[in-house]
């Protein structure tokens, strides 16, 4: 038998020992620093050399319009030099026909001066010829639907507290939804089919107002005209926008920060010069970064997001003959109902939901900023000259996008806890409607239209939530529960660059818009006349013969569904682990959208009616209705049919005696049977 004594083992770790340590010393790459003879030289700051030459050109101002100015004939003061310097003039004569010394010596003679019509033999310049291209019509159409469906269902069989029928719950929503439709303003308008719909869609603006019926309980806020101008937050005026930032769900700030560190982590370490080492390191094992139990089932992301930058043609003198229709129409609406449920060891709370409550945004912002045109670097003097590009039709700027986002995420789950670390995600879902457009159009000096100027511009935004949970928790005192949380915004910006100033129009506009209908653009001497053409050279006209229409309507509509239903325990050989933390709120739901129209400061000369006006419309509603309960179990329960079974209760068992337990049985072959059964 073979033995080792104390001594020996104790030798062997140490040899072995010592072997490992040996190892671990040849792996090592370090070296001793080398020690300089003599210390460096200092040789002073480095002054980089200046290469960069300097030029006596420097650029000019940005110009947007040169006139062209011609020189001064170099005639005066020629005469008196009987050999002028050789030059080539200008002239009318053919080239074949008269020298250029001929000619000048004709002009030094006075022969031919330059204001003297040329004689018939000369050539007559024709007439300049110019084209003028015409815009075309932009039509974007954008319908975006997301329809998700995340109703997770775990261990659903061992809800002990009952469960709310899902109809009950889709039921509840439906009615938020009519709800949210009554508060918001209602513009009955449909995609347009072809341009004269465009004039029946105007119309419908028009005849838009404020919804009269206000839901009880809602807090409504309401400004027409040029109340509607500045930046306001659920009614009130404010000066700046709201921190989305600062008012997010306390879970999404949390799992924010711990990005951010664990970026922070994983980043690569700074570069060291000197001595190092492969040195020891040791990676976390599974359980070292305490203990916890987290069931997600919130947390849901829904988001709309639309930025439309619009530069239409425009001109600053507009001519119309019809009239003109100018509307912008901001609604939003936020309807939530957050009536929770929490039962556990610390009590049943009804109605209220834990962690922070739900907040809802609506903030609007219109402002118009002046846009005026460049002065024009000329002599001052109105221009005889005029190009005209005639469109047939209507000119056409439109721009109409729906959004929709649709989510039930009504999760139902009974989770008992065994391990140190739980991470359940039931929720956390994302949907992104995201639409972003840049238009540009072209620019003129003046427009006439025969038609009308139709600029509408809508932004209707709708948000609608039922959170109400149903959340059990055996371990209610060491638990972190937050139902509630939520965040809707509804977030709408209509920005105008270039104002309008609507006059009547004068005879001379008259004059010039029925020749127009009739074929024939010619500007009067009193519309050249008009301080916006002074200085130019040309006037550049566009003529519409039908409608100019600048139509921007967004829908932006988010529903979402997230009544949960858990139940969680705690194993019973677990009593001592870490905290059990429960979010079934912490949504999210936002409506962005940004209408910005690019144009310059323009005088518009209407020959009919005038209709403009703007709307704002915010409302909100909280339902405060109780939270919806399970169904009582059909039937009567199997005690009660213990005693209601069919013929013990009857009126035959008056003659039936006392008859002790098993009387009528028979008796077992086995004893034991009995006393074991």
């Amino acid at each position: 038998m073979f033995t080792i004594d104390a001594a020996d083992e104790a030798i062997w770790h140490f040899i072995g020992l010592f072997h490992i340590g040996e190892e671990r010393g040849r792996m090592r790459i370090e070296y001793d620093r080398l020690t300089p003879k003599k210390a460096d030289p200092d040789l002073g700051p480095v002054e980089p050399l200046d290469l960069s030459g300097q030029h006596p050109y420097r650029p000019l101002d940005h110009l947007p319009d040169i006139p062209y100015v011609p020189p001064h004939r170099p005639v005066e003061g020629l005469a008196a030099d009987p050999r002028p310097p050789l030059m080539e003039l200008e002239t009318y004569f053919p080239r074949f026909s008269v020298s250029p010394e001929v000619a000048f010596l004709a002009t030094l003679s006075g022969g031919i001066p330059w204001s003297a019509t040329p004689p018939g033999r000369f050539l007559t310049p024709e007439d300049p010829n110019w084209t003028l291209p015409v815009p075309g019509s932009v039509a974007v159409i954008v319908i975006q639907k997301t329809r998700l469906a995340d109703d997770d269902q775990m261990n659903a069989d061992g809800i002990r507290g009952g469960l709310v029928d899902a109809h009950l719950l889709a039921g509840r929503l439906e009615v938020l939804a009519a709800q949210a439709g009554q508060l918001g303003i209602a513009l009955p308008v449909a995609m347009p089919a072809d341009e004269p719909a465009f004039r029946l869609i105007a119309e419908t603006f028009r005849q838009a107002g404020l919804p009269q019926a206000e839901a009880a309980g809602a807090q409504v806020h309401a400004r027409q005209g040029a109340d509607v101008e500045g930046q306001y937050l659920n009614g009130a005026a404010v000066d700046t926008r709201p921190d989305i930032d600062a008012l997010m769900p306390a879970y999404r700030k949390e799992q924010a920060a711990e990005q951010a560190r664990e970026a922070q982590e994983n980043a690569a370490p700074p570069r060291h010069e000197g001595p190092s080492s492969a040195g020891s390191a040791f990676a976390t094992g599974p359980g070292e970064g305490g203990q916890g139990h987290d069931l997600v089932l919130g947390n849901n992301t829904l988001v709309n997001q639309v930025t439309i930058n619009s530069a239409a043609p425009t001109a600053p003198v507009i001519v119309v003959a019809a009239g003109v229709y100018s509307y912008n129409i901001v609604s939003q609406t936020n309807v939530w109902s957050d009536s929770d449920v929490l039962a556990g060891l610390f009590g049943t709370a009804h109605g209220q939901p834990a962690g922070a409550p739900t907040q809802a945004l609506n903030y609007a912002s219109y402002a118009s900023f002046s846009n005026p045109m460049p002065v024009v670097q000329g002599d001052g003097e109105a221009p005889q000259y005029w190009v005209t590009a005639t469109l047939e039709g209507s000119l056409i700027s439109m721009n109409w996008i729906e959004q929709y986002n649709l989510m039930s995420d009504n999760d139902i789950a009974s989770v008992t806890v065994h391990a140190n670390q739980t991470l359940l995600l039931m929720g956390q879902n994302g949907a992104l409607n995201q639409v972003s457009l840049l238009e540009l159009g072209m620019s003129y000096d003046l427009i006439i239209i025969d038609g009308q100027i139709i600029n509408l511009n809508a932004i209707l935004q709708t948000n609608v939530l039922l959170d109400d949970d149903r959340i059990t928790v055996s371990d209610g005192l060491g638990a972190r529960i937050s139902s509630g949380d939520n965040l809707l915004i509804n977030d709408a910006t209509i920005v105008q660059v270039g104002l309008s100033g609507i006059v009547a129009t004068s005879p001379g506009h008259d004059a010039m818009l029925a020749g127009a209908a009739a074929g024939e653009v010619a500007l009067p001497q009193s519309v050249l006349d008009d301080p916006a053409f002074q200085g130019l050279d040309v006037v550049r006209v566009l003529h519409v013969k039908g409608d100019m229409v600048s139509v921007n309507v967004i829908r932006q509509t988010n529903v979402l569904g997230d009544a949960d239903q858990i139940e969680v325990y705690r194993d019973d050989l677990l009593a001592g682990g870490g905290e059990i933390g429960v979010v079934s709120g912490s949504n999210l739901l936002v409506n962005a959208a940004v209408i910005a129209e690019f144009g310059v400061d323009a005088t518009i000369h209407s020959g009919g009616e005038v209709y403009s006006d703007a709307l704002l419309h915010q409302a909100e509603l909280v339902m405060t209705d109780d939270p919806l309960m399970p169904a009582p179990p059909s039937g009567l329960a199997s005690e009660a049919v213990l005693f209601l079974a069919e013929g013990m209760l009857g009126e035959d068992d008056a003659d039936a005696g006392f008859v002790p337990i098993g009387a009528n049985a028979d008796v077992p072959a086995d004893i034991m049977q009995t006393v074991l059964a």
